[in-house]
């Protein structure tokens, strides 16, 4: 299952998204057209019913054009705030990280190892209290601003291989770019059904002006005007019937979809599974009863309405037969967990994952930053999906991380102190300037904390270390503007006070810039500019010829990995790259051309991550530091790049 494939796909079906709302508004611009002949007609103004009016036809396509448009941007631009925008209109609740309810925690756990699993920042967990049934929804333009919203069913109902394939269905839209897309349709569709509420508002002040004018004269002005206020309520709810035909035909193979990677991802068919059989055995079902569900029908795990005409999920039974092809019919018995119950408030532990060989996370934990022996198309596999071992080694890394840390990442000042103490300088003279500097413009708690910590994560392995940073994301994200202004700034001085900058802190800056300005910036996506790798030639040439210097010291070596990669480049894309000494690879240079390759369509990134693969594994290893470079690569360009852990693990 290829991310990027999966990704190319979304974007294409942007395209037919756009045509599907050009058709729709064209058959509203008819009927709207229609309902002016035939009004004026009634109304004495025209003596034949003549439906050839250029005229007439023009002021009614422009009308509807312009409030559909209008419409439409609104609701785009309110959404550019991102999932938490989707979540709060549906009524969710914001999760504490640091919750001590037992169904939070284990919420809140299964997240954060999927997205460890993953390579992608925590998104924020949202649950709708007023749901009992059991549904799920993934909303977001990025995976810098997404988030995960489960009804209190979801959360209370499940068990955690059930609730875990839940997430890691959501976490398939993540990472397949549905997210973004479903983010789009939300915003076009709302167009067509703002006719419907026009509509409403008119009848609704007609009614209130009605009684109280019934002396006056105009009746007929009334009349006319409820009229119009009917016909677009009638032609609204024709857009409405436009807008489901749309996510039906958008949705429901993404389902399908979502729901095989679910079960590739956990290696467990019964989890995602029992979960749908429980929606099958629950009266609620997966039913949603806020107002705006009919809005966001096509985000949600579950059919949010039981209505089957253009529903935008397949059908339950062939949801599960698909995961249990044994599957006798029968639905789970009714006999569930309260949904009240409580069982503890104590950190919920995981089970035990599957034994991998030779990566136990203590090991990550103690420093163990040998090299990773791992075979070319092991490492091109793990780069383009999530794979069940790193599921499993996202688990057995959250279990050994100490709850200290964790905690600490649960907290806005220990977030921001687990990032300072990470880029601690290892010389003692300049630790001691730091920490004198992080004492006097930080608060006490913070300083505490990185003062407690710094000796701790200061030798953690990178995957470590960007695991971290990643739980630390969503606190961040809770900082006022000013405390991510002075976060920010004290960051890159931490950074620059030894003077150079390595991989690591390269890594760190760029993760924590991308996902973070995009709350506190605005920052918004790059756009697609470039769909061939001719165009970015000499970004390629330095990305690999970086790569190729970091996996070897002689230069004969150095020059075989270099042209191991660009060989798999030149072969599909026909583009030949020429090797770039050491003075054109620095750290600015690359980070121009990785933000170049940010606006690159999904299959040029993934022919350039795949060269980069290819060089690093020339010698059969892959060290930290070129892990750490190959993730600040993809996730500087918008891609999720899982741990390199398929197959063969850390020495």
């Amino acid at each position: 299952m290829d991310f990027f494939d999966h990704q190319e796909k979304a974007r294409r079906n942007t395209h037919v998204l756009i045509l599907y709302f050009a058709l729709a508004v064209a058959g509203i611009v008819v009927a709207i057209y229609s309902v002016v002949v035939v009004g004026l007609f009634l109304a004495g103004e025209t003596p034949d019913l003549d439906f050839v009016q250029p005229g007439t036809f023009s002021i009614a396509a422009l009308a509807t054009l312009v409030v559909v448009f209008l419409a439409s941007s609104f609701k785009t631009m309110q959404l550019a705030g991102g999932g938490k925008v989707v979540a709060e209109e549906l009524g969710g609740r914001l999760v504490d990280p640091s919750t001590t309810d037992f169904h939070e925690r284990r919420l809140v756990n299964v997240v954060e190892e999927m997205a460890i699993a993953s390579g992608v920042p925590v998104p924020a967990i949202y649950v709708m209290d007023g749901e009992s049934s059991i549904n799920a929804f993934a909303a977001g333009k990025t995976t810098s601003d997404a988030v995960i919203g489960v009804t209190r069913g979801c959360m209370q109902l499940l068990t955690r291989d059930e609730l875990q394939g839940v997430i890691a269905h959501e976490f398939s839209h993540i990472l397949n770019g549905d997210m973004r897309l479903n983010m789009r349709l939300m915003g076009l569709l709302f167009g067509i059904l703002f006719l419907a509420l026009l509509g409403e508002v008119i009848l609704r002040s007609m009614a209130y002006s009605g009684r109280s004018s019934r002396s006056r004269e105009g009746g007929g002005i009334l009349i006319a005007i409820l009229l119009a206020g009917l016909a677009l309520l009638v032609i609204g709810y024709a857009g409405s019937f436009f807008a489901k035909l749309i996510k039906a035909s958008v949705s429901r193979q993404r389902e399908f979809l979502a729901d095989a990677s679910a079960v590739q991802f956990t290696r467990n068919p019964e989890g995602i599974g029992g979960a749908l059989k429980k929606i099958g055995g629950l009266a609620e079902g997966s039913t949603v009863t806020h107002p705006m569900a009919g809005d966001a029908s096509h985000l949600f795990f579950g059919s949010a309405f039981r209505s089957s005409l253009f529903a935008t999920h397949p059908p339950l039974r062939d949801r599960i037969k698909r995961v249990l092809p044994d599957w006798d019919g029968d639905f789970s018995p009714s006999e569930l967990p309260s949904i009240t119950e409580s069982p503890s408030t104590s950190r919920p532990s995981a089970p035990p994952a599957p034994p991998l060989p030779g990566i136990p996370g203590s090991a990550l934990l103690a420093g163990d930053d040998a090299t990773r022996s791992l075979s070319e198309d092991q490492a091109l596999e793990s780069m383009r999906g999530v794979h069940p071992e790193q599921v499993d080694l996202a688990r057995e890394i959250h279990a050994h991380i100490p709850e200290a840390w964790i905690d600490a990442a649960h907290r806005t000042s220990g977030a921001q102190a687990l990032v300072f103490a990470l880029l601690l300088a290892q010389d003692e003279t300049l630790r001691s300037e730091e920490l004198e500097r992080l004492r006097r413009r930080t608060d006490a708690e913070t300083f505490s904390v990185v003062s407690a910590f710094h000796g701790e994560v200061r030798d953690l392995h990178s995957v470590i270390k960007l695991g971290l940073v990643d739980l630390c994301l969503p606190s961040l994200r809770r900082l006022s503007p000013a405390e991510y202004d002075r976060f920010e700034t004290l960051l890159h001085e931490l950074i620059a006070s030894d003077r150079q900058v390595d991989l690591f802190e390269f890594a760190l800056q760029r993760l924590v810039n991308r996902h973070l300005d995009t709350a506190f910036r605005r920052r918004r996506p790059p756009r697609i500019r470039f769909r061939r790798m001719e165009d970015l030639r000499d970004e390629a040439s330095i990305l690999l010829s970086t790569m190729a210097a970091l996996s070897h010291v002689d230069e004969s070596g150095v020059k075989a990995a270099f042209a191991r990669g660009a060989g798999h480049i030149e072969g599909r894309a026909g583009v030949a790259l020429a090797f770039r000494p050491a003075g054109d690879c620095s750290l600015a240079a690359i980070g121009e051309a990785v933000d170049r390759f940010a606006e690159a369509s999904p299959p040029i990134q993934r022919l350039l991550l795949e060269g980069c693969g290819k060089s690093i594994t020339t010698d059969g290893v892959i060290t930290s530091n070129e892990a750490e470079l190959v993730r600040a690569i993809a996730d500087t360009m918008g891609c999720s790049l899982p741990p390199f852990v398929h197959a063969t693990p850390l020495a």
